[in-house]
Parts: C-alpha cells; sequence; structure tokens
C-alpha cells in the first residue's frame, strides 16, 4: 500500500476486513447465527469473540499512544481460550443485530484510536497479544470459518 500513512494503511485494512465479516454473515437470521457448529461456537459467538478483541485493541492502542506500555502480555493458548470462553458465553443471550452494533461500535473505538495515535506509537514491536496489525487478519481469518460453516450447513 504505496503512498499511504501507516494511519491509513490500518484503517484501510480495518475498512477491508470488516467488509469481509459482513458478507460472511449477510443474510443470516438470528437463529441460523445462534446454532453452534463442530468448534461448539456460532457465529454470533465468532462475532463476539472478534468484538472482544476489538474492544481490547482499542484499550491497548490508547494506552500506548499516551506513553504507555503493553499491558496485555503474551499468554498461553488456555489463557487465551479461559478468556475466549468466558466472554463467549457472557454475551450469548445477546441478539445478532445486538452483536453487530457492538462489533461495529469496537471496530469504529479502534479506528478512531488509530486516527488519534501518534504514528510512532502505532509500531508493532510497542505491542505484545495485542498487535494492531493483527486485527484485520483476525477478522479475516473468522470470516473464512463462517463461510466455511455456511457451506457445510448450506446456509
Amino acid at each position: 500500500m504505496r503512498g499511504l500513512t501507516l494511519h491509513q494503511q490500518l484503517a484501510q485494512e480495518l475498512e477491508s476486513s470488516r467488509a469481509q465479516v459482513l458478507a460472511a454473515i449477510d443474510g443470516l437470521s438470528d437463529e441460523e447465527a445462534s446454532r453452534p457448529a463442530a468448534d461448539g461456537w456460532s457465529v454470533k459467538d465468532h462475532l463476539t469473540h472478534i468484538m472482544l478483541w476489538h474492544e481490547m485493541r482499542f484499550f491497548e492502542i490508547s494506552r500506548i499512544a499516551r506513553g504507555g506500555r503493553a499491558s496485555f502480555p503474551v499468554t498461553n493458548e488456555a489463557g487465551v481460550e479461559g478468556i475466549n470462553g468466558w466472554f463467549v458465553a457472557g454475551r450469548r443471550a445477546l441478539t445478532l443485530d445486538q452483536v453487530i452494533a457492538d462489533l461495529e461500535f469496537a471496530r469504529a473505538m479502534v479506528l478512531e484510536a488509530v486516527a488519534n495515535a501518534p504514528e510512532d506509537r502505532l509500531d508493532q514491536r510497542l505491542y505484545e497479544e495485542i498487535g494492531i496489525q493483527g486485527g484485520a487478519a483476525h477478522d479475516r481469518e473468522h470470516a473464512g470459518l463462517i463461510i466455511a460453516w455456511r457451506q457445510k450447513e448450506g446456509l
């Protein structure tokens, strides 16, 4: 992405991954999005998971932009799975519309944090577990899982 500032590049990547997630869930009803897949998670659970990490990403970017250090250290897979499971279970009763609205809000908070951060505070080396540049890739990964589930289910 030549000629773009890091702010613009990150915003463009997040917008692109947003479009992929929205395309992956397009047309699903609340009931369909609530069905658990083989991994035990529903589409809503995947969206809640994406939302959680964007919420945490917002705080990490904001903290680091103010000169602080990353506060979410690299952790083991069991630790991450525990966090994921707790948040997903706690938000499972939300409707699909609410989950999408909350995800959109969380992503907007990340975009705002990126836009307000000094460019040198967006350096990936300042981040530990919750990197900025990993956010878009994480969204795309879950969009792919949702698409694969929909194909298997014939949705």
